[in-house]
This record gives structure tokens, sequence and C-alpha cells, in this order.
């Protein structure tokens, strides 16, 4: 801030001239009044002045004092030789309020020569306005809910303040706060229910006339203060009960209403009675002991003042008034003997007959009318019912049921015998009737025809003979065989008591196919009347089954033909039976068909045609074929093998007169199973075999080369030729005997190897022709 003082008023001292040895004083630049504002911050300088000695070599010493004494002016501090500069210290406060103006006086000191310097510093108000503000982080300033409208609740605080007028306002002026001179104030009206709990936050503006201004921020939270909000909706409440309803009966429920329910208590605050009791935490009044008019007969009314309380605020409380009448009533029922009927019956007693007649009274009503009826409750429902005080049967007493049997047999009812008085009391008298069991029902059969197979084993179940009978408990019969047939006493046997068919002896349909037998069905443990009993009569049937193999008369036979006997004349019809009558009967040639020379159609064998052709195949002149017979075409199945033996003479005629068609019979087929095995040897190996390999075959190879080189011409294969000179067309071999000179066009002589190959046949297999030798079984490819 700068001084109030210019340089160019400078007050002129007169200086004094003395010998230079002496060391006069030279001074100028000193000002005499200074004006400094309060508000001037440490370290500025105040002002600057000149001293010095005429005698260059000797430099002046300066002292301060002040007046009043104080701390806030530094010691002249020297800027040159001769210039000297004069400022507020570190710790300078000035304040124009307190001290306007100090004195400082400069003594300086040349050698001998001395002198004085007076400077006055004028300390004058500052124009500048500064509020004292609040930390930042500062609570809120809280104030109550209910606090008097218009209270002072802030005074702002300034640190400096000017001469002019200050005005004070908020800056947000539509909140509900008052502000004047004495600070911020609390609504005119006084704060509301909504802004209890709310925090206001706003900003103090302080303006001067001189337009200078500070602003104070403020937040002000208002506290809730607690109302008295318990209440009742009615003023009073009234209930009757009856008496003698026993301890702890709940009577009425009392609720008030308040902000929270849950912090409310109740308490019954006159009269002091033992008899009744509120709950604190739900207000439900109840009787602590039975209430009995005639030992208390001022139980009839009673007035109960029932207080509920906030448990926080206690002093917030509200009271209801609670009638309670107490009603006599009626409380002995009627008296009935005996209390509890118990009898037992059998299940055929009749409907609508009496069991018992009920002696009831009532001793509290005098002679009022009694009702008597039956307990909805019944077990089973409807089974008895009331006539005045007597007990009737209303249904059938089933005892042959499920039902009875889980209620082991007992049936359960009550009589309901009510008084005529108020209210209305009722005696339950309980009724247990047993029924016992009457044999009603004989035995009846379920099936009496069954079957079994022929062939069924010993001990086979192949059938239940089992009845019913509806006496409970229910199918409990015995079971025998009381007759039989001549015979068949032994061949089956039933259970005693599962009534299950077993086989005993071996049966044969073809023998005896049915079986007839009485068994005998008897109840037991159905009741004092002793059992009942009833015959059945079964039949039981022998299944045919295929166990006899078939046979056949003869079973061997002879037979002579030509070789061109026609293909529709059979030569034997098979007569073959089986004793089985289900039994079908099928023929087939299973051996000896060489080449496929018969068949067979039905049970008779035909022929097919033979080959006796001297360029071709023989075929037997004799064959023995094997017929196989099978009973059935599934299993199981028997079979037997007749055998027919045919002798075939072969005949000139190369043609038969008659057409006739070939029957190919057709060859099964062949499987062939072929395995193949590798071996993976190491490369060295290989490499090893292969050129001992070629080695072996160069060495090989100039063998063969070697004797083909010494081998003389051999002898040539010839064809096959026939010799038919002697009816046999046995076949020979023709060969080539080498002769000298002879030339390319000459024709060599033959020779004859007899008894080498006399037959030619085709592989069945391959389809490949092969030349025989049937004397000696060597074979030769064609």
């Amino acid at each position: 801030m700068g001084l109030g003082w210019p340089l160019s008023l400078l007050l002129v001292f007169a200086t004094c001239v003395t010998d230079p040895a002496t060391g006069a004083i030279v001074s100028g630049d000193i000002p005499g009044t200074v004006e400094v504002e309060d508000s001037t911050a440490p370290g500025t300088t105040v002002a600057n002045f000149t001293v010095k000695c005429t005698n260059s070599s000797i430099t002046p010493r300066v002292n301060q004092s002040v007046s009043p004494v104080t701390s806030f002016f530094n010691p002249p501090n020297i800027l040159s030789p001769s210039i000297y500069q004069v400022s507020l210290s570190p710790s300078a406060a000035l304040d124009a309020k307190q001290v306007n103006q100090y004195v400082l006086t400069y003594s300086a000191q040349c050698a001998t020569e001395f002198d004085e310097y007076l400077l006055f510093i004028k300390v004058i108000p500052a124009k500048k306005l500064e509020c004292n503000t609040l930390p930042a982080d500062i609570a809120p300033l809280q104030v109550p809910e209910d606090i008097t409208p218009g209270t002072l609740i802030y005074t702002p605080v300034l640190k400096r303040t000017g001469t002019s007028t200050l005005n004070y306002a908020l800056e947000n002026s539509s909140l509900p706060f008052q502000m004047s001179r004495e600070g911020v104030h609390a609504p005119a009206t006084g704060f509301s229910r909504e802004q209890a709990g709310k925090i206001f936050s706003m900003v103090i503006v302080i303006t001067s006339t001189d337009g200078i201004s500070c602003h104070i921020p403020l937040s002000v939270q208002v506290m809730p203060v607690y109302h008295n909000q318990v209440n009742f909706t009615e003023s009073s409440v009234a209930k009757t009960i009856l008496e003698s309803a026993g301890p702890l009966q709940e009577i009425i429920q009392v609720r008030a209403n308040a902000e929270n329910v849950g912090n409310l208590l109740y308490q019954i605050i006159s009269p002091n009675t033992n008899y009744f009791t509120i709950i604190p935490d739900t207000g439900m009044i109840m009787n602590t002991y039975n209430l009995d008019l005639k030992r208390n007969p001022g139980l009839a009314e009673t007035q109960l003042l029932v207080k509920a309380y906030n448990k926080l605020h206690p002093s917030d409380f509200a009271t209801i008034m609670v009638n309670i009448t107490v009603k006599q009533q009626n409380l002995e029922g009627p008296l009935c003997s005996p209390g509890v009927f118990v009898t037992g019956i059998p299940e055929t007693f009749s409907i609508g007959s009496p069991l018992w007649s009920l002696s009831c009274s009532d001793r509290e009503n005098g002679n009022s009318t009694l009702h008597y009826q039956m307990e909805d409750a019944q077990s089973p429902r409807y089974s008895f019912r009331m006539e005045g005080p007597n007990l009737l049967v209303n249904t059938t007493l089933d005892y042959d049921s499920e039902v009875m049997a889980s209620l082991a047999f007992q049936y359960r009812a009550a009589i309901l015998v009510s008084d005529s008085g108020s209210p209305p009391q009722t005696t339950r008298v309980p009724v247990l009737v047993t029924v016992s069991p009457v044999n009603e029902y004989s035995p009846q059969c379920l099936q009496r025809s069954f079957s079994v197979r022929e062939d069924a084993g010993f001990g086979d179940i192949f059938g239940n003979a089992s009845g019913i009978d509806r006496d409970y408990p229910f199918n409990n019969i015995e079971y025998n065989i009381l007759g039989e047939e001549t015979g068949s006493s032994t061949m089956f046997y039933i259970g005693r008591c599962t009534g299950l068919l077993h086989v005993l002896g071996p049966l044969d349909y073809e023998k005896v196919k049915a079986y007839h037998l009485a068994i005998s069905l008897k109840d037991i443990d159905n009741g004092a009347e002793g059992p009942r009993s009833t015959l059945c009569n079964i039949t039981i049937n022998v299944q045919d089954v295929n166990d006899n193999p078939p046979v056949c008369d003869p079973s061997f036979y002879e037979r002579s033909i030509y070789s061109t006997q026609a293909q529709s004349l059979s030569l034997v019809q098979l007569v073959c039976s089986d004793l089985d009558v289900t039994s079908e009967l099928t023929y087939n040639i299973v051996g000896g068909n060489i080449n496929g020379r018969f068949r067979m159609e039905g049970n008779r064998l035909f022929p097919n045609t033979f080959s006796y052709n001297p360029d071709g195949i023989f075929d037997p002149l004799t064959f023995k074929l094997l017929v196989e017979v099978t009973d059935s075409r599934s299993t199981p199945w028997f079979s037997t093998t007749a055998i027919v033996l045919v002798h075939v003479t072969p005949w000139t005629t190369t043609v038969p007169t008659t057409t006739t068609s070939t029957t190919t019979v057709p060859k099964e087929p062949i499987i062939l199973h072929k395995t193949k095995e590798y071996w993976a040897p190491d490369p060295w190996f290989v490499v090893v075999i292969t050129l001992t390999g070629v080695l072996l075959l160069s060495a090989l190879g100039l063998l063969y080369w070697r004797l083909c080189w010494r081998k003389a011409p051999g002898i040539m294969s010839q064809p096959l030729l026939q010799n038919k000179a002697n009816g046999l067309q046995r076949n020979y071999i023709v060969a080539e005997v080498p002769g000298k000179g002879k030339g390319a066009n000459e024709v060599p002589s033959l020779v004859w190897h007899p008894l080498q190959f006399d037959g030619r046949a085709q592989d069945p297999v391959t389809g490949q022709y092969y030349l025989f030798d049937s004397s000696t079984g060597a074979r030769r490819w064609v």
C-alpha cells in the first residue's frame, strides 16, 4: 500500500560546516510526517532518508527509538553508505483505533558530532471491509424446530470495518430466514413440520456505502422436535363374554394410533384387578382366572381404564375406557347312563332293530327337553340312527369288507344329547359295536377247463383252480381232489392252499387226450357256523407235442431201371407214418444222389436224365439213395431215413422218344475262408534276402540252361483217344516216337498206353474239367 506523503515536500535542515577533521554530519530527504493505513502489510517501507559524514572515511552511527514503545518498526536498514530505509516489522499490526500516531527518533553521530531527527508516523483507518468467515469443515448451525419465531440465531463478525454505513442481506431471498444488522433471525412464522430435519445453506452479504462488500457462508440445520401423537379413535369400547370360558381367554384388543406403533405400550391403570390383564405389546385384554358369576357376582360388569403411551416418550399417552360384561351361561350338559355303550352283534343283525335305549337327565335346567342325534363322524357313516333315546341299526352291518377289516370290525359312532339351556349344552355318548362274522357264502369256482402240454415235466404248474369266497377273510379256501378217472390219480396234484395244479405222471396225448377231475373247495375260518364246501368238475386237456419220430414200412427199397426210363414215372412210393397227429411229413434226398439224377415229389421218387455218353461222364450204374423223412418244419422235429437202391442199365438209344424236362439240382454254395498272414522284416533283412534271391535265381537259370543244352528231344504229349474196341470206352494216351530222317510232314507213330485215364469229369467248385483213373484215382486237369 503506498505511502501518504510526497517525497517533494522535504524539510531542509541547516547544516553545520566544521573542520573536516571533526566529522561533520550531513543529512537530507527526511520527511516530517508519514500517513500509514492500519491495513498496511508487515514489511512495507515507510520512509527513506540520507545521513553521511563530511569525512568520507567515517560511517555515521544511526540509532532508532519509538514512542509509544512498540516492535512494529524495523531498525534502519542501510541501502547504501548514506541511504537508510524505515519499514514495518513482521509483527506489525497497526490499528488506528488503538494508536493513531507513532514518533520515531533517529540519533546520528559522526566522530564527536551528534544530531537527532524526528519522524512522525500517522496511522489512519483503512477503507477495506473484511468478514470473519466460518471454517469449511464446521458443522451446520443447529436450531430446534419449535424455536420462537424471529429469534436471532446467528450474528456475523467483521474483521475490518470502515467509517461508512453497512447493509446486511441474504444472497438467496427465497429462504424462510430474516436478516437484520444484528444477524440472521428465525422465520417470522416459525418452522413447519416439513422443514424439520432439513439443512438450509445461505450466504450473508455485507455491503458498505463505499461499494465494498464481503460474504459469509452459513448452513442452518432445523432439528426435529418430538410431538405428542398417541391417540385413540374412540373414547370407549365394550365387549360381552360368557362366564367360565377358562383362564387366558382373549377378550378384546385395543389399538392406539401413533407415528410408530411399534413403540407403543399398553397398561391397565384402573381398577387394580386380578381378574384381567393386558399384553403390553399388543393391547390384548385377557382374563387371568375362570370367570364364575356364582362365586363372584361383581364380575358381571367391569370397567377398565387402559393407557397407551410411547415407550420412548412416556409423556405422550392416551386413554380409553373398556367395558366388559360377563353373562351367565349353561355350563353343564345332560347326564347319561351309561356314559359309553359297548356291545357285539352278528353281521346278520336286521336293519331297523333297536340296539339300546339311552337314559339321560338335565340337573341344571330341570325337566328341559332333551334332543338326541347321531354325530356326523360315524365310521362307517350312516350305520346307526336315533329315534328318541333309542339307537337303531340303519344299514347292513357288513363284516366282509376291507374297510371293516381296517377298522378291526368295529363300528364307531357317538350320540349327541343336547339340552334347551342358554347356551345349549351337549353330552357326547360314544358307541362301540363289534360285529362278529357269519359264514354266509359258499366258495365258487372260477375256471373249469385247463390245458397242459404232453411233454410237461414232474411238478410243472399248468393252471390255477382257485376259487373265490366272499366271506372275510376272502378266498380263504382249502382245495382237495376228491375223485378221478381210472389211472389219473397219479397224474396231477393240487396245492391245498393255493389251488395250483401240478403234473405228477408222464402224459401222452396219443393215449389220453383229456382228464376229468372233481375238486372240493372248502372255506375255513369263516365263523362259528362251520365251513361251506363246493364241488367243481374240471377238465384237463392234453396238448399234442411232436415227440415221436416218423416210421417207414418198409425202410429199404431196391429197383432196377433202364437209363431211358421216363422222368414222369415214379420209381418208389415211400410208405411212412407218425404217431403225432399234427405232424407233417416231408421227404428229401440227403445222400447218394450223384449228379442229381433223382428227385422227390412228396413221397414219390422220380428219375432225371442219366448220362452214359462215351464222350461225356459216365453216371454210376448203382445208386444208393438216402431219403430223410421229417415230421415238422419247425422245432422240435424228428426224422428217419429210408434207403432206396436203384440199379441203372445203360440203353443204346441215344435220345428217348419222349420229351422230358431236366431238373437242375442247385448246388449249395461253398464258403471259403482265406486268412492272410504277412511278415514285416527289418530293412536290412529285406536287402540281404533280395541279394540272396538274385544270386539263387542266377544260379538256377544257369543250371537250367545247362540242362536244356544237354537234353535230347522228348516225347510230346498227345490228345486223349478212346479205345472203342472192347466197348469199355477206356482212354489212352497217344505218344510220338522219334524217328531218324523224318521229315516235317511225316506222321508220327502212335504208342498206346492203356490203363491210365479212363474218365472225364467237372469239378463242382471251380467248374474246370479233369481226367481221372478209376483204378488208381489219379487225376489230371484238362
